[in-house]
């Protein structure tokens, strides 16, 4: 027991030694994604001694390698702080998708509370009753608001430090309305009616925005990562093929095994030689800027935040990816019989 007592202070220890700006980002995300509430600096102490340690084995391979210590530091930074970058993008997704579980069953609360209002309860009472299992993530906050009351603390007060649990501004401003309500001794019951109908209402208006720029996103998701990667796949196996050709032209002894009629308009100028390899590392490149660029896009325009589609990065990739290789290799096939693409194949 005592034994781990000592690792859990060392991991809180280890926990501390972020910038502060950036421990307290962090936490606050834990927070809202309503994890490890019990010991944040626990928590944060585990996730950076996994970082370290994924550090530590990328520099150590990056040295076997390519045996070089300024890859090995940018291996070590690099590693660390994306990989903080990846956590807090990860739990800013969680949070937002909890607030977004907290948004949808909000309005029923609301009602469910002004129904025990009107039947006579008071305020506090009310609250309490409102709390159901079926509310999910916001039973949490309703439950963390009622233990406050029970010990004693002002209910305004408790329903206002429910605000600090959670990054939804539509339950932010709720709460607000509510504790001033309260203060100034408002028909509670008609002022949580109408929260309610406003939130439903939003609702409405925010499905039927999603409804209209789906088209949008579908668009963006054809263009950047089916049509964009085609294209790429296509345009890579003809400049093989230009390389080819311009390698013959240019070469003595071929262009005069070769009939003017073959070259065609070749036959008048000198084309420089251009790398396969290298024109399929650019290529893949793009594809990956391309479909990851969409994703994001796509995260904009169906919730107004681009991180929210990191989620689809790996997707969109892994498919631009695959329909760029697919292609080549369905072109190369296709035209396997021509002289022209012979050494072309062998850069996919």
């Amino acid at each position: 027991m005592k034994k781990d007592s000592t690792h859990k202070d060392v991991r809180a220890i280890i926990g501390r030694i972020l910038p502060k700006q950036i421990a307290l980002s962090l936490k606050e995300q834990f927070i809202y994604a309503q994890i490890g509430n019990e010991d944040l600096d626990d928590s944060l102490g585990n996730i950076i001694i996994g970082l370290i340690i994924l550090a530590i084995i990328s520099a150590v391979l990056v040295l076997h390698f390519l045996h070089s210590p300024i890859y090995v530091i940018g291996a070590l930074i690099g590693v660390f702080f994306g990989g903080l970058l990846l956590v807090k993008s990860m739990l800013s997704m969680l949070a937002d998708s909890i607030a977004g579980k907290i948004e949808k069953v909000l309005p029923d609360m609301l009602l469910l509370m002004a129904a025990n209002l009107r039947a006579g309860m008071i305020p506090e009472n009310s609250f309490i009753a409102s709390m159901k299992p079926e509310f999910g993530k916001l039973n949490y906050l309703l439950n963390k608001a009622a233990i406050e009351t029970q010990a004693g603390k002002n209910f305004s007060e408790a329903l206002l430090e429910m605000n600090d649990l959670t990054n939804s501004e539509f339950f932010k401003d709720s709460i607000r309305i509510i504790s001033e309500g309260i203060r100034s001794g408002a028909e509670l019951h008609l002022i949580l009616e109408n929260l309610a109908s406003n939130l439903l209402q939003n609702e409405s208006i925010r499905n039927d925005m999603r409804a209209q720029v789906k088209s949008y996103s579908l668009f963006i998701f054809i263009a950047a990562t089916l049509a964009a990667p085609l294209l790429y796949g296509v345009s890579s196996f003809l400049i093989g093929i230009l390389d080819q050709v311009g390698s013959t032209t240019n070469s003595g002894s071929a262009a005069t095994n070769l009939p003017t009629g073959t070259l065609g308009l070749f036959s008048g100028f000198t084309l420089p030689h251009i790398s396969v390899t290298l024109v399929i590392v650019v290529a893949v490149i793009n594809v990956i800027i391309t479909t990851a660029s969409s994703a994001l896009l796509g995260g904009i325009l169906n919730t107004g935040k681009a991180k929210n589609g990191l989620r689809n990065v790996p997707v969109y990739v892994a498919i631009g990816l695959g329909i760029f290789f697919i292609v080549r290799i369905g072109v190369s096939t296709l035209f396997a019989s021509s002289s022209l693409t012979s050494g072309v194949s062998g850069g996919i």
